[in-house]
This record gives structure tokens, C-alpha cells and sequence, in this order.
């Protein structure tokens, strides 16, 4: 019987990962954690993934000053920036505008439901941080 030989042009099916923090328990530090663990430290391999309820947009954060921080790096992570809707295209464009890399409460309020747990929605996530590593060959 012949020996199979293996394709050395084909490539790895790739295996998405998600965070698994509870929503409600996201912090800077899971974020970080989450990010060097699966995607080697690189923010922009991280995207920002909306779930279903964040649809029509989110009854949180929408009583900041129009045009403000808040008001545009939440929009950021629901819409995406003009550089991707990844962690690492919203946080750098956050940061020009003083948004915390380290600590990015907009982002949180995204994965914990709401910018403090006196929210409604607190433990209910809106979005999800998704890592889909690229094939490799």
C-alpha cells in the first residue's frame, strides 16, 4: 500500500477563539490577558464581534457629550473605525483622544452590558472579543 504524502502547500483550517470572561466580570486585565494568550500580544488580530441584541445599538453610553470621547470610541466599537473593527484599530484611535489603552472602559461596557454594574443590562454582553488566526501553511 502506498504511504499518503502530506501537501506541503496546504493549509491549517483555522480555529476561532472567543473570550470566555463572564460578562460583567471583563476588565482591563482579561482583555490583555485575553489578547497576548491567543493573538500574540497583537490587538489588531482581535475583532470586535457585535451579538444580535447590540443590533439596534445599545441603552448604554448614550448620554455623553455629542462628539465626545465617549460618544466616539463607543461608536468605534459598534461600527468599527475607518482602520477595521478590531481591538487595536479602536484603541488606537481611542488614545489620540485620551481613551485608555490598558483600561478601555467603552470596550468593557460592550463585553460587561453597560458602563457600571448599577446598569439594567450589567452581565449581559453586547459584543464579544474574537480571535480567527490565519491559516497557515
Amino acid at each position: 500500500m502506498a504511504k499518503a504524502l502530506k501537501n506541503k502547500n496546504a493549509t491549517a483550517t483555522p480555529k476561532t477563539v472567543a473570550m470566555a470572561t463572564p460578562a460583567g466580570q471583563v476588565n482591563g486585565a482579561a482583555i490583555w490577558a485575553f489578547i497576548n494568550t491567543h493573538a500574540a500580544g497583537q490587538a489588531n488580530n482581535v475583532k470586535i464581534v457585535l451579538l444580535p441584541n447590540a443590533a439596534k445599538g445599545v441603552p448604554f453610553g448614550n448620554n455623553g457629550k455629542a462628539g465626545g470621547v465617549r460618544q466616539t470610541v463607543q461608536g468605534w466599537v459598534h461600527n468599527g473605525h475607518a482602520n477595521g473593527h478590531t481591538v487595536g484599530a479602536v484603541l488606537g484611535a481611542g488614545t489620540k483622544l485620551g481613551h485608555s489603552r490598558k483600561n478601555p472602559v467603552c470596550l468593557m461596557a460592550y463585553l460587561n452590558g453597560g458602563y457600571s454594574p448599577s446598569s439594567s443590562t450589567w452581565g449581559t454582553a453586547f459584543a464579544q472579543l474574537v480571535i480567527s488566526p490565519q491559516p497557515t501553511k
